[in-house]
């Protein structure tokens, strides 16, 4: 099975690293701030739609919830 979460790291890092350098370049400016905006959506995407474990009341129960 692929393993999503190993990709979007390696993706998402790859482009955060090439941002800064690419803000330098005057004709590239646009074409980083889009990347850094699809940066952004992507991040908070994962972010609420990843599953995280949540205790309850009941020390046998654990919820498993999305922010989204």
């Amino acid at each position: 099975m692929a393993d999503y979460r190993k990709m979007y790291y390696l993706l998402c890092k790859t482009v955060d690293d090439v941002i800064d350098p690419l803000e330098h370049i005057p004709l590239a400016v646009p074409y980083a701030r889009q990347l850094k905006a699809a940066l952004l959506e992507s991040e908070e995407i994962y972010i609420t739609t990843t599953p995280y474990t949540e205790e309850t009341d009941d020390p046998k129960i654990i919820q498993i919830k999305t922010d989204d």
